[in-house]
């Protein structure tokens, strides 16, 4: 017990001792995080404020800002990946056009996405951030009398969704670090990985499969 207590009041001071060796080799994006991220850990121990390991999903605005300004001294440009199911005008007359749906691909590096326009067209997706923020509102939404996958991924973001009450839903979301709110589930009763699927999810005919992938993040998901 006491080995374990020691490791717990010293180990952020070896996290600074590592962020300070990633500054000196000119890595300052991640060296400061790290080093923000240990001093707090520190302050902690000292009683100066609260804060805990777990908190860490608490400074992913920090990563927006570095990440940001990666892209604006490297001069990157965020890319958008947009990928259907159709045939392209060439394939067209050799083969026949497939009867599933449009498929969706967006991948960018730093970004906020939002569906909540009354009536979109809910459609199945892939939504890959390395950070960001996603909202979406599929009350709003018109949802086909089908399976429709949704798939949320990222390094660090937060997630929210409201779904209908009438709508069965699957959810299998794997948080590394962060924050998970289900429905009126308490909060210990949640696990960083959920499997959640309705009742009447087998036999419904219009349904959600939704799987989100978080490194460090906030995910909340409501009824309406």
């Amino acid at each position: 017990m006491e080995i374990k207590e020691l490791f717990v009041v010293t180990y952020p001071f070896f996290i600074l001792i590592y962020g300070l060796v990633v500054l000196l080799q000119r890595k300052p994006g991640w060296g400061s995080f790290i080093v923000l991220f240990s001093s707090l850990l520190i302050m902690d121990r000292f009683g100066l404020i609260p804060f805990k390991f777990l908190d860490v999903w608490k400074l992913w605005p920090l990563l927006l800002i570095h990440f940001g300004f990666a892209m604006m001294f490297r001069n990157k440009k965020i890319k958008v990946i947009y990928q259907t199911d159709f045939p392209s005008a060439k394939q067209i007359d050799n083969i026949p056009a497939p009867e599933t749906t449009l498929k969706k691909i967006r991948g960018v590096s730093i970004g906020k996405v939002t569906f909540k326009k009354q009536n979109w067209a809910v459609e199945p997706m892939d939504l890959y951030n390395m950070v960001g923020e996603y909202f979406i509102d599929f009350s709003k939404g018109f949802i086909p009398d089908r399976e429709t996958p949704i798939r949320v991924r990222g390094w660090v973001g937060e997630v929210k969704m409201l779904i209908p009450e009438d709508v069965p839903v699957k959810i299998d979301a794997v948080i590394g670090v962060g924050e998970v709110k289900l429905f009126d589930y308490a909060q210990e009763q949640i696990k960083h990985v959920i499997a959640y699927k309705s009742d009447d999810y087998d036999d419904a005919v219009r349904k959600l499969n939704i799987t989100i992938e978080l490194k460090i993040g906030s995910v909340r998901i409501d009824r309406v």
